[in-house]
């Protein structure tokens, strides 16, 4: 069997040593030797064999890349871009191989070119995050800072382990991460900033001290401490507000005024349904993307767990707004959290029976949910923390869903109920605009530099 030698001790390969019918088996041979080099870090040697195998082949792709990449590493820039260019015949629509070519044409600082090809390789996939990290630093070179930023969070929004997992990444993707980041960050701590200038203008006195270290947790300052250890929310965490999952119905003034409600309430879903439909009623809450995480694949994209939202993420739906008025009146018995397009959500949920809900946290501690019973079967149940409790209709059970939370329907009937998202009343008036503005910041930097 034929072997590689070392080319110190050995001559280099010869196009003349191999018969024109034997050319593809050495193409594969010399291939498979270059890389056992390359894995082995003896990189000179596979340059020299990639050398060859351009001799035989002028359009391999493998060894125009390596040669490519090796010339732009030892500063041979003219020589990567002659390897790159060749690749680029073969195969016009690589993103790599053009990103590969931006790269290099910044290495000779010339920025109108790398924008070109940078372009291109985003054109050709435009879900390479590293891509838009390299157009972020390329625009900078071109004093274009403010469609740099857009090209960084385009790159961070496309690519979470860039900013939550850098010890994963390759040196340089990191130093290009970490300039992203360190380019965006300011602008959202001015954001809240802002916002915190306005609350404490509007209210005339300076934030508490709670507000603040919520400011420093939201800022990502400080790191939230939970006092239950099922407690974890997802978005928001309001500090120093004392771990309750549960609230009872006496808590609040307004529950019966609410309650009351309930029959105009269900005659208005029901219509909906005698006239639109369920196609236009039974929409999956869970959408078929989550199908990625474990605990939600069985309900991804799935009617087992829908909903007919009245607001969602802090929106009416107008289309329910004639149709439903008497439920949209009932509403303004409660306190609902509001967040521009966060808060409120407020939405008709049906458990199918057979469903399970796994385990989850919500978003945040700074609002409740409340569920009104509005057709409920009796073997039905939900857990929030470490306890379970039942559905009654007409009456309202509210959670702190912050907390680890699950809900299930054992029964041969489909659960209804109405959900909205309120206020946690232990926040004050000035901390819940507080919450308010500082969602609003969020909303406006992750809309300008995450769309």
């Amino acid at each position: 069997m034929n072997e590689y030698r070392d080319p110190e001790s050995a001559p280099a390969f010869r196009l003349e040593d191999f018969p024109v019918a034997e050319v593809t088996d050495q193409i594969g041979f010399l291939s498979q030797s270059a890389e056992a080099l390359v894995r082995e870090g003896r990189l000179q040697d596979a340059e020299r064999v990639y050398a060859s195998i351009l001799k035989i082949a002028p359009h391999h792709l493998p060894a125009l890349t390596f040669l490519a990449m090796r010339a732009l590493h030892t500063g041979d820039y003219e020589a990567s871009v002659r390897h790159l260019r060749a690749a680029l015949q073969a195969n016009p629509r690589s993103a790599v191989l053009h990103e590969n070519l931006a790269i290099t044409r910044r290495a000779q600082k010339l920025p109108e070119p790398a924008l070109e090809a940078i372009e291109r390789a985003i054109e050709y996939a435009p879900g390479q995050a590293t891509a838009h990290l390299h157009k972020g630093c390329i625009l900078e070179d071109l004093g274009r800072p403010e469609e740099a930023l857009l090209a960084f969070g385009r790159a961070l929004s496309l690519d979470p382990a860039l900013r939550l997992k850098p010890a994963t990444l390759s040196p340089g993707i990191r130093e290009l991460a970490q300039q992203a980041i360190g380019r965006l960050a300011p602008i959202r701590l001015e954001s809240i900033d802002q916002a915190v200038r306005e609350v404490e203008k509007l209210f005339g006195v300076p934030l508490p001290e709670r507000a603040r270290r919520f400011v420093a947790i939201f800022k990502g300052i400080e790191l939230p401490q939970y006092e239950d250890p099922l407690q974890k929310p997802a978005f928001i965490f309001y500090p120093a507000l004392h771990p309750k999952p549960w609230f009872e119905r006496g808590e609040f003034a307004w529950i019966r005024e609410y309650e009351a409600e309930t029959p105009g309430i269900l005659a208005e879903y029901q219509a909906v349904i005698r006239e639109l439909g369920p196609s236009y009623t039974d929409v999956p809450y869970v959408s078929k993307a989550a199908a990625h995480d474990p605990r939600w694949r069985d309900l991804a994209g799935s009617t087992d767990w829908s909903s007919l939202h009245l607001f969602q993420s802090g929106n009416p739906q107008g289309g329910l707004l004639e149709r439903c008025q008497k439920t949209f009146a009932a509403l303004k018995h409660l306190p609902l959290a509001r967040g521009r397009n966060h808060a409120p959500e407020v939405f008709f949920s049906t458990l199918k029976p057979g469903a399970t809900l796994p385990a989850h946290h919500g978003l945040s501690n700074a609002k409740l949910t409340i569920h009104l019973g509005l057709d409920v079967p009796p073997l039905c149940g939900i857990r929030v923390g470490d306890e379970t409790r039942t559905w009654r209709e007409r009456r309202c059970l509210i959670f702190d869903d912050s907390f680890e939370h699950a809900a299930w329907n054992h029964d041969s009937v489909p659960r209804l109920v109405l959900i909205a998202d309120i206020w946690n009343p232990l926040l004050t008036p000035i901390e819940q605009e507080l919450v308010a503005q500082a969602i609003e910041a969020h909303d406006t930097f992750s809309r300008t530099y995450f769309p």
